[in-house]
């Protein structure tokens, strides 16, 4: 057996991810792919005024059922990636992170992604505080790490998940991926609860939660 992997690097810090798993040595799949972007070529600058207000939209609560989402959009695809994260209330706050780290500019309509926008009801596990000090301008590069779990800049439908696949996240940090029957696929202890839907630019995955590494000793 022979490890697959990709290697892309997400908008933050110019930190590689690497996705990999088992699979025979004559299997190709879209996640061959690599793609480099760095930070200072595709970030979108940001103001105090602009970070105060992302954080102001905050939110902590579901307004709407997982299967009502996006069923006021009439074609998913006719929207980009952050646009279409917009469109669901169950979505403000990933979308005000995203707004206040200044990555969407990152998020190009000429290549393809995968984002796992946790719920405003996963950031709940996170203390209030924590949340809003991740808002602050000084703390821009911080929250970006924490984003840059939530991409890959290569689209991968939730059938492409395979069990015991990871990302690497970093030195010795990995993002684990388990595929299960019952629950489905989870993504560094989030579960997928909306899985593929589609954008102009790639695919998204809600999720319930926020995505975490573990170290390369653990799974």
């Amino acid at each position: 057996m022979k490890k697959k992997f990709i290697t892309p690097v997400v908008a933050a810090a110019v930190l590689s991810l690497s996705l990999f798993g088992c699979a025979s040595s004559s299997e190709t799949t879209a996640m061959d792919e690599t793609t480099t972007m760095s930070e200072t070529q595709t970030m979108a600058g940001e103001t105090e005024m602009e970070t105060t207000e992302a954080a102001s939209n905050i939110s902590l609560t579901n307004t709407e059922e997982y299967d009502e989402m996006f069923k006021n959009v009439s074609d998913t695809k006719q929207y980009d990636l952050i646009a279409l994260a917009k469109t669901s209330p169950n979505l403000s706050t990933f979308a005000a992170m995203v707004e206040a780290a200044g990555i969407a500019s990152a998020i190009t309509p000429d290549k393809k992604f995968t984002i796992f926008a946790p719920t405003n009801e996963a950031f709940s596990a996170m203390p209030r505080a924590e949340l809003d000090r991740l808002m602050k301008p000084e703390n821009k590069a911080e929250l970006i790490k924490v984003l840059q779990l939530h991409i890959l800049p290569n689209e991968v439908a939730s059938t492409r998940f395979t069990d015991n696949q990871r990302i690497k996240a970093g030195e010795d940090m990995y993002i684990n991926i388990e595929v299960d029957n019952a629950r489905g696929v989870t993504v560094g202890g989030a579960n997928v609860i909306k899985p593929d839907v589609m954008a102009s630019n790639g695919v998204l995955h809600v999720v319930d939660g926020v995505i975490t590494t573990t170290s390369g000793t653990t799974k």
